[in-house]
């Protein structure tokens, strides 16, 4: 008997319907393993950890009271906590805590009583990464805080020191904050920046932030993506595969990027260096005085074996960045190549004893306290507060 028509249809269609199942069983099989094998490789990846123990907290912060740390560490969550923000695309959220404190204008205090950005009166402006916001330390052992303590050791108790550091901001986010402060009629006496170690984490020029990805997804973009495109970017056997070709970002699971070549570290001098002569013509123009500081990173000049505990270059990331930047923008320098005005240059800087970093990257209350009183007495020697009024008998 001759199959008819409907019978050979038939069949066709259950072959094809059986293959495309199994298409898709292969793939969903495939896609769910090679999650588990990112998740091994995520699992494994180096970090910095070690027992919360006393004897351990007073390496790290060279301190005989591991117990303030511990309640500090346990307010570090919200260290991380931003919230949007116009133009720097976020800010961080504000907080009231015990040792960590973020008022609702966005600055950290330096301890009580936060003071207030439209009292009359000196005031310095301290913009940066985490490294300025101060993760890891209280509100009074801050850079910032140690500049207004050393300003105040010298006689300039008058001065009000407000510190703008956020979580992972770099360069350009610092310009654009300042910016908005001064476009809503708040304006510093002098702008300190200390940057480096960001600048050269997110080796990506044109600019991103960290909330880059959030954004992109809030806002739908990806849905206007071609299909497979954006299936590759969800897909767990594409980012194997890019691992396995060398893509160190996929097991990171990081907001920065890896500079691909010497051009990439080329860019990231210049949009930082680009940066300061805007933020100095600014500043000029608005009659206020800029201070740029090249800030002191783990991998450059500094001798990581001194660390109380190891630290391996894997747990150090993008900022293996900065070891290929950092040597290239000393080199500029030497050549007169970089702004020089308003450059403090602490790149070898680092505590004449005691520990330097309490993490991986993040600075030790004594090294905060080195590269405070070092801006502190950049700011006196260059004549940048006004006169100190005194009171009339």
């Amino acid at each position: 008997m001759r199959p008819t028509r409907s019978n050979l249809f038939g069949r066709v269609f259950s072959t094809v319907a059986v293959t495309l199942l199994s298409a898709a069983i292969f793939i969903a099989f495939a896609e769910y393993t090679a999650g588990l094998v990112l998740k091994q490789l995520r699992d494994k990846r180096p970090l910095f950890i070690m027992a919360g123990t006393d004897d351990n907290i007073k390496k790290l912060f060279d301190t005989d009271n591991p117990r303030r740390y511990r309640e500090i560490m346990a307010e570090g969550w919200r260290q991380t906590d931003t919230i949007y923000s116009p133009f720097v695309e976020y800010r961080m959220t504000p907080y009231r805590g015990h040792y960590f404190t973020i008022t609702e204008d966005g600055f950290r205090p330096n301890g009580d009583p936060a003071p207030d950005l439209q009292a009359a009166g000196p005031k310095v402006f301290v913009f940066g990464g985490s490294t300025t916001l101060g993760i890891g330390v209280g509100n009074d052992e801050t850079i910032p805080a140690y500049i207004e303590q050393a300003l105040k050791a010298a006689g300039r108790a008058d001065v009000q020191v407000f510190n703008f550091g956020a979580a992972s901001y770099y360069s350009t986010q610092e310009r654009i904050a300042l910016e908005k402060l001064l476009t809503a009629g708040i304006k510093p006496d002098v702008a300190v920046f200390v940057d480096g170690v960001n600048d050269f984490y997110y080796c990506t020029v044109p600019d991103v932030s960290a909330w880059n990805e959030r954004l992109i997804e809030l806002t739908n973009a990806r849905s206007r993506l071609p299909i497979l495109r954006d299936l590759s970017h969800r897909s767990n056997l594409v980012h194997l595969a890019r691992h396995f070709g060398g893509d160190k970002s996929v097991v990171l699971r990081e907001w920065g990027s890896f500079c691909n070549g010497e051009a990439d570290v080329a860019k990231v001098a210049h949009r930082l260096d680009t940066n300061r002569r805007i933020i100095d013509a600014t500043a000029e123009r608005m009659g206020f005085k800029a201070l740029f500081v090249q800030q002191p990173v783990p991998t450059y000049s500094y001798d990581n074996r001194k660390r109380p505990f190891p630290v391996q270059e894997e747990m150090l990331g993008y900022h293996m960045n900065s070891a290929r930047g950092y040597p290239l923008m000393a080199q500029q320098r030497a050549q007169g190549q970089l702004w020089e005005r308003g450059l403090l240059w602490l790149a070898e800087l680092e505590p004449a004893e005691g520990n330097a970093y309490i993490d991986t990257i993040h600075y030790s209350p004594r090294f905060n306290k080195a590269i405070g009183d070092k801006i502190a007495q950049a700011i006196l020697d260059e004549g940048h507060l006004p006169p100190l009024v005194t009171p009339s008998p």
